[in-house]
């Protein structure tokens, strides 16, 4: 049992490494901060209202398809190539807008005010799981991460058997609600080794440039969470 944490440990300390080598050698002055990562965060969430207002009021599929491959491929670029964050994060960040925001107008469709919600909801469980990780009620362990991992792939693994027609109890009003609420929880859980990216990262000094790597991963996660919004308020409006 020993060994197997040590060695997820170890694993964890090379993924940060591997951020690290990829931005060059590690600044000799603390310029990575948490602050400067949540700054640029709200800079991508801004930029995914922008483009989120033209995706909601055309509610167009093409853009939903168009923003959701875009941004797969941006968040590929950035998660790959941490060095290209800089200017991956922002083009994700415009693309999940389109794709978020029609996805929200088709959710919302026959019904007023979910998109005010679903953006209230979202925001407040960033900031609830954000004064829980800062509290030090939860603590990230190579276990919660390997547990996260494979509960994100399970969860995919889900929703691609209900497109295929094998669970076809998913779109019902039952459904989605345990879905949304699945998919929040395991979100959150995902927020929680964000931040403690976070704060490894400001720990080991890294390059302020990483600061855009964090701001993507943490974006990503966002959008997760609220997309299990949208079905958890999608169930309750049926």
């Amino acid at each position: 049992m020993a060994l197997a944490t040590t060695d997820r440990s170890a694993r964890m300390e090379r993924s940060f490494d591997r951020v690290a080598v990829a931005y060059g050698s590690q600044a000799t002055e603390a310029t990575y901060t948490a602050a400067g990562v949540y700054d640029k965060l709200g800079l991508l969430v801004l930029l995914a209202l922008l483009t989120g207002t033209v995706g909601y009021a055309t509610a167009s599929t093409g853009l939903l398809v168009l923003g959701l491959v875009g941004g797969l491929a941006f968040a590929m670029v950035g998660i790959f190539r941490p060095r290209a964050a800089r200017v991956a994060a922002p083009l994700y960040a415009l693309c999940e807008g389109l794709c978020l925001g029609a996805l929200t107008a088709l959710f919302g469709a026959g019904s007023r005010g979910v998109a005010p919600l679903a953006i209230v909801f979202t925001a407040a469980v960033f900031v609830g799981a954000l004064v829980v990780f800062r509290s030090g009620l939860v603590r990230v362990t190579p276990r919660l991460v390997s547990m996260t991992i494979m509960a994100g792939f399970g969860f995919l693994a889900v929703l691609v058997a209900g497109m295929l027609g094998l669970f076809p109890g998913l779109s019902s009003q039952k459904g989605l609600l345990v879905l949304g609420l699945i998919g929040v929880g395991i979100g959150v859980m995902y927020l929680f080794i964000d931040f403690n990216a976070v704060q490894t990262g400001e720990q080991r000094r890294l390059p302020v440039e990483a600061e855009w790597f964090s701001a993507l991963t943490l974006m990503m996660s966002l959008v997760f969470v609220y997309i299990n919004v949208l079905r958890v308020l999608a169930s309750r409006r049926r």
